[in-house]
């Protein structure tokens, strides 16, 4: 009997163990992965942690109060060098930045010859000395006459442009004026202001009413112009409007109406 006619058995080594139908070879189990070194792990939470300060930044940005601007990645020429009204411009040889109207210019619509509507003030020679002097105009120009919708619109236009300073009964205590005057007193490094006028005081009841004009039109101080803002007609109406403001903070009494005068005496 040769090798290949005897029967083997399940335990010769001499042929290959075949497995059972219906039943997969075992497989080894994986090995476990390593631990990771500590510097890798740190500089993984380091890294999440720097990725979230941004996001606490803009959050606190959000709620909390500065009186520097705010960071502007893309200025799109918000913040530059410039002049600001009544400032002080070496380039010119007056050393003023609002500069005036140049001489012998012609208007291409209204020439604006009436001094006293357009300007408030006209400019008297004396030829003793060869100077030129400023005379305030007082009272309306003759084309505006005084109404009671002269006297509406100009208490509109005023409780939109005068009102955040002068307040809206001319004392001086609008919102900004009062701002500034608190962060003035706070110490607020780099702080000028000069507080807003009480415009229903003596001082300014005697101003003419060219010289309030030209304020508004002009500005005085850390007022800035209104020029551009307010249109003549509309300036003229603040004009009449202040007067009129005016003369209720010094009215006499006998000028109140009869059936006013109880509600005065608070009766």
């Amino acid at each position: 009997m040769t090798d290949q006619d005897r029967p083997t058995s399940a335990g010769d080594p001499g042929e290959p163990e075949t497995p059972a139908p219906g039943f997969a070879p075992a497989e080894l189990p994986m090995p476990p992965l390593p631990r990771p070194p500590f510097w890798m792990v740190a500089f993984a939470l380091i890294s999440i942690v720097i990725t979230w300060l941004p996001l606490a930044i803009i959050a606190r940005a959000r709620v909390s109060k500065s009186t520097e601007p705010r960071i502007q990645i893309m200025q799109d020429m918000g913040i530059q060098p410039k002049f600001r009204e009544q400032m002080n411009n070496p380039l010119f040889a007056d050393g003023r930045e609002m500069r005036p109207k140049i001489p012998g210019t012609v208007s291409r619509t209204d020439l604006e010859e009436d001094d006293h509507y357009y300007r408030g003030f006209i400019r008297v020679y004396d030829p003793y000395n060869g100077q030129w002097s400023v005379r305030f105009l007082d009272g309306l120009p003759p084309r505006v006459k005084l109404t009671q919708q002269l006297l509406l619109r100009g208490q509109q236009r005023f409780n939109i442009y005068c009102y955040v300073c002068h307040g809206y009964d001319g004392s001086g205590h609008g919102p900004v004026n009062e701002e500034a005057m608190l962060l003035k007193a706070n110490g607020i490094s780099g702080m000028s202001w000069s507080p807003a006028a009480t415009i229903t005081e003596a001082r300014v009841r005697a101003q003419k009413d060219g010289q309030i004009f030209n304020t508004i039109t002009n500005g005085y101080r850390t007022m800035p112009s209104y020029g551009m803002q307010i249109p003549v007609a509309d300036r003229w109406a603040i004009v009449a409007y202040l007067r009129a403001l005016q003369f209720t903070q010094a009215a006499p009494a006998s000028v109140v109406p009869p059936e006013v005068k109880p509600r005065l005496d608070g009766h």
